[in-house]
């Protein structure tokens, strides 16, 4: 399969949604339980790419969103400006494709363009892959909640890991959204890292 990956758009919304309401109504992976509306998702991708950044990559065959990954903010409070939380969701079909690390990748670079020092990312204990794939990318356990959340008939525990993309200066310059150029340079990176793993 050929995938291509760019910034989502609004007008993605339907698409995305598709890939991620089976984690909502099938899985603890996610612990929303209900799915969001198309609207709402649409709002959700307007507020993530006024700051931070949101990416998509599309099955060139047939146009469809295979999977996606965007940060956002870890808490509400100023000093926590600095460190980000992400998510990343594949369609299955997708799965065990590369997919994910050439996201990720792409995802931490445009952080970096963003001035975030700590990548967060907050798993579902059970979600053994996700801890692996995290911890194959550079990541450590930091800490766990246990027993936090309860969904689908079960008390569920979710797992911090982090990983450190930035020195920690003594003053750190504010966090900005990355500017289109930092932006254009990963996407094509990270598009020639895909097209390079279809010929392989």
């Amino acid at each position: 399969m050929a995938y291509r990956i760019r910034t989502a758009v609004p007008d993605d919304a339907p698409r995305i949604l598709a890939v991620y309401a089976p984690y909502v109504t099938g899985s603890v992976i996610s612990f929303e339980v209900e799915v969001p509306t198309v609207e709402e998702f649409r709002r959700r991708i307007e507020h993530t790419t006024e700051r931070c950044a949101y990416l998509v990559a599309v099955d060139e065959a047939t146009g469809e969103v295979a999977g996606y990954a965007y940060n956002g903010a870890f808490r509400s409070r100023p000093a926590y400006d600095w460190v980000s939380e992400t998510s990343i969701y594949l369609a299955p079909a997708h799965q065990g494709r590369h997919l994910g690390s050439v996201l990720l990748e792409a995802l931490e670079d445009l952080m970096r363009a963003q001035g975030v020092r700590l990548s967060e990312a907050c798993i579902t204990s059970d979600n053994e892959a996700s801890i692996a794939f995290h911890r194959a990318h550079g990541y450590r356990v930091c800490g766990e909640h246990t027993n936090c959340g309860y969904k689908l008939g079960r008390w569920l525990s979710v797992t911090w890991m982090e990983k450190q993309l930035l020195p920690f200066d003594a003053h750190p310059e504010p966090r900005h959204a990355p500017d289109r150029d930092a932006v254009d340079r990963v996407v094509e990176k990270a598009n020639e890292q895909l097209a390079a793993l279809c010929a392989d």
